[in-house]
C-alpha cells in the first residue's frame, strides 16, 4: 500500500496552528510543519516531496516559491490569507507554446477563469 501524500504547513503563525489543528485528524495525507526560520526550508521541502505546501500570506511568504515550482511543477502552493477568507493557489503547470498564437491560446484559456 502506498504511503499517503504529504502536505507541508510552512511557517509558524497562529493561523497555521489553527489550520494544523483542524487538519490533524485527516488520514488521507501526512501533515508536516516546516518553520519559516528553518535554515534550509526549501531544501527540506524538496526532500519531503509534498503534494502541497500551505503558507500564511501575511506571516511568511516563502521566497523560494518560483524555484520550487520550476523544480516540482506538480506541486501545489496554497497561500492562505487570514484577513480575507481567500486562498492563493499557485501551480507550476508548464506549457510549451510553439508560437505566439499558441501563447495567445493559453492566455485566452486562462482568462476564462478570471
Amino acid at each position: 500500500m502506498a504511503a499517503p501524500p504529504c502536505v507541508v504547513l510552512y511557517g509558524n503563525s497562529l493561523f497555521l496552528a489553527g489550520i494544523r489543528a483542524e487538519l490533524a485528524g485527516h488520514t488521507d495525507f501526512e501533515l508536516l510543519t516546516v518553520a519559516a526560520d528553518y535554515p534550509d526550508a526549501a531544501g527540506l521541502i524538496r526532500e519531503l516531496g509534498p503534494a502541497a505546501v500551505v503558507f500564511d500570506l501575511v506571516a511568511a511568504q516563502p521566497d523560494f516559491t518560483v524555484a520550487l515550482l520550476r523544480d516540482r511543477p506538480e506541486l501545489i502552493l496554497i497561500g492562505v490569507d487570514p484577513s480575507s477568507d481567500k486562498v492563493l493557489v499557485l501551480s507550476g503547470r508548464q506549457e510549451q507554446p510553439a508560437s505566439v498564437a499558441d501563447l495567445l491560446g493559453v492566455i485566452q484559456r486562462e482568462a476564462r477563469n478570471w
